[in-house]
């Protein structure tokens, strides 16, 4: 393996020359202790005599501490010596520079080969840069620095958590071959549709011997039972990714990025797996489109497997300004279409009475996280009056269209801010829409049960 080339300190020609001063003037003025001055500046010269270049690369990295278990709203970080294949000078320092989102920068002072365990703030979900470093390190004089350079941020991406199962509306148009919901047409199911006598295609095991009995009266005509077709219901959750609006309202301003803290896009991630969670569970189909129109829509499947890439789906889900479609997202024939938004513009509403008036039901998460009013100017103020008066309007005429809004903050999901709640001065503006999630689905399954007279699905043992 070759060296690396060894290079002189810079301070090593001064720390002789004074080296040489304090013994010749300790020699010829006869004071043993200015000969001893030497003797600390002496070592300084031999350290600093010849070393190896100073490094370009960064000479350290972060990485996951696997042998501490992430709890809470942090993620222990491990700040560790790259491990290049070479041998850390021990006698060299390194310094990293920190960056937290939201917080001031910091430095952190380590011997090379040495480790530092590091606890940083983690996005409640979703991927984020939780952390940019870099690093340059000096000689034991501290006069051969090394270039600084700045490492690749630390990147984490966390699933959105499931919650509690949630009731499951379906269409009175169920085209799915099997399943656990009514469906109109005739075929193999559990509700009974009528008893008839049998005719050619009739199974011989939907023979109802006691129907035979008591309504044939010669015994000369066999009775069967018919029943409605089980199905699978279509579910399309369609996230709004224009908008990710903390509860803070003076984050909305800020220019510096925010802490990791919840927003109306964690909400929208929440409240969507929990939806598709729901669904999944007895064996429907559920897919995902955004409004954005920057990635393709996810299909619909169903299964375990497919509830994960749903997760993984919704976690890479970020702010993408939304641009113009050619096409308005296609729901299945007969789905259930569920849109998660802040409802800050027309778009959402717009296709929202489009799909409703080709026949689907169709719900409304408002995504909107209970805000605290924290604005400083009566500018800042007015804006977001202005904003939570427009958009309380567009859900007033959603719900006027009989197209229901559902809450879509849950208990887990609001910031601790409200534990101490602030004036609202925007009049009730700045509260969630609607019922809660749970009730929300639950009231929706009745309507689209009454609707189609035939209830909601059946329970699953």
């Amino acid at each position: 393996m070759a060296r690396a080339a060894a290079v002189r300190s810079p301070v090593w020609a001064l720390a002789v020359i004074i080296t040489l001063v304090c013994v010749v003037a300790g020699l010829v003025s006869g004071r043993p202790d200015t000969v001893a001055l030497a003797a600390p500046l002496a070592f300084l010269a031999l350290a600093g005599r010849a070393g190896p270049q100073p490094g370009s690369a960064c000479e350290v990295r972060i990485t996951a501490d696997r042998r501490t278990e992430t709890r809470g709203p942090r993620l222990r970080l491990l700040l560790a010596p790259r491990d290049d294949g070479g041998t850390p000078d021990p006698g060299r320092l390194v310094v990293t520079t920190l960056a937290a989102p939201g917080y001031p920068p910091d430095a952190v002072v380590l011997l090379a080969g040495e480790e530092c365990p590091l606890l940083v703030d983690a996005p409640p979900s979703g991927e984020r840069d939780v952390l940019a470093y870099g690093a340059a390190s000096f000689g034991a004089d501290l006069a051969r620095p090394s270039a600084f350079v700045a490492a690749p941020p630390v990147r984490v991406g966390i699933l959105p958590p499931i919650g509690a199962t949630l009731a499951r509306p379906v269409s009175r148009r169920l085209v799915g071959l099997a399943g656990t919901h009514r469906s109109g047409r005739p075929g193999d199911g559990g509700e009974l549709r009528s008893v008839a006598p049998l005719q050619p295609g009739d199974q011989l095991r939907r023979i109802d011997w006691r129907a035979t009995a008591r309504r044939s009266a010669d015994q000369d005509r066999l009775m069967v039972r018919r029943t409605f077709a089980d199905a699978e219901a279509s579910v399309l959750l369609v996230v709004d990714q224009a908008h990710d609006l903390p509860s803070s309202t003076a984050d909305w301003f800020a220019a510096a990025p925010p802490r990791l803290a919840a927003g109306s896009l964690h909400v929208a991630r929440t409240a969507a797996t929990t939806v598709a969670a729901s669904y999944l569970s007895v064996g429907d189909r559920v897919g995902v489109d955004d409004l954005s129109g920057t990635r393709r829509a996810l299909r619909s499947a169903a299964g375990a497997r497919h509830l994960e890439q749903i997760r993984v789906r919704l976690a890479g889900t970020a702010v993408v300004p939304r641009r113009r479609r050619r096409r308005d997202p296609v729901p299945p024939q007969g789905a259930v279409v569920v849109v998660f938004s802040a409802f800050l513009d027309s778009e959402p509403a717009r296709l929202l009475r489009l799909w409703h008036a080709q026949g689907h039901v169709v719900a409304g998460v408002d995504c909107m996280l209970p805000l605290d009013r924290t604005e400083t100017t009566a500018a800042q103020a007015e804006a977001v009056r202005l904003t939570l008066l427009r958009r309380r309007l567009l859900l007033e005429d959603l719900q006027g269209d009989g197209i229901p809004v559902i809450a879509g903050a849950t208990a887990d999901a609001q910031p601790a801010a409200r534990l101490a709640p602030q004036p609202d001065r925007a009049g009730g503006l700045g509260a969630p829409f609607g019922p809660d999630l749970e009730t929300g689905f639950r009231l929706l399954a009745h309507r689209a049960g009454r609707r189609t007279g035939q209830g909601s699905a059946r329970r699953t043992p």
